[in-house]
């Protein structure tokens, strides 16, 4: 074999090499995207097990941060979504997760992404059902167990859910419903709600650019008011 040979059979192998890594990565992406839109699909009745089967397994990094605070650890997240365990058949929590950018990293066993989350809710906690539209950001840290991918941290920044964004007492002086009992292990300190004005901070570079995006800077101007939900233990 000639030297010109070994030269093409070497570059040969490095770009099959490319190609294979680079199909892993567009493989592990998809995997991503389902993994997460299944997640949406089980929030849709709150099914709990199934979303809690969504998440890393006895990892004590596993964590589900929402508008109220975070829950820490596998015990947390069965905590959160653990505490329906049946929904009326009137419940709907219809919460759609589109605009995915993810990003895996180069040792091919974790990952992020960063999705909107829109949709409806109803429940039959009032007479008539009680409607409300709601939009959030997501911000999700994933790991690859056993080769399959699951949710090592769920971030949510709720942007808002209106009709109503807090409980409001009845105008015919009736006693309202219970407002739901929060226990989250790190309460969140402010309300970035809309309209705060804040941007939860992005994962990723500008694709461009390769720069630093510039909320870190916008968000340090912002007077946030205090969190309310400390007030619902």
């Amino acid at each position: 074999m000639t030297a010109t040979q070994e030269a093409k059979i070497k570059s040969l192998e490095s770009e099959v090499k490319a190609l294979k890594k680079q199909m892993q990565r567009l493989d592990d992406i998809e995997a991503i995207k389902r993994l997460q839109c299944a997640y949406g699909y089980y929030l849709e009745h709150w099914m709990g097990d199934e979303i809690i089967d969504c998440f890393a397994k006895d990892n004590p990094e596993v964590a589900g941060t929402f508008v109220e605070g975070t829950y820490k650890g596998p015990e947390g997240i069965r905590r959160y979504f653990g505490r329906m365990k049946e929904t009326p058949p009137e419940f709907l929590h219809m919460v759609m997760q589109v605009s995915p950018v993810i990003t895996v990293d180069e040792n091919g066993k974790t990952a992020y992404g960063r999705w909107y989350g829109y949709g409806g809710i109803l429940s039959k906690a009032a007479q008539p059902l009680d409607p409300a539209m709601m939009a959030v950001i997501y911000e999700m840290d994933y790991i690859k167990e056993d080769n399959v991918w699951k949710i090592l941290k769920l971030r949510l920044q709720m942007h808002y859910a209106y009709p109503t964004r807090m409980p409001q007492p009845p105008p015919d002086g009736k006693q309202a419903a219970p407002r739901m009992q929060l226990n989250p292990d790190e309460w969140a300190q402010y309300d970035t709600q809309y309209p705060s004005g804040y941007i939860y901070p992005f994962h990723f570079v500008h694709p461009v650019t390769g720069k630093p995006t510039t909320e870190a800077k916008r968000n340090a101007k912002l007077k946030l008011k205090p969190s309310p939900f400390k007030d619902w233990k």
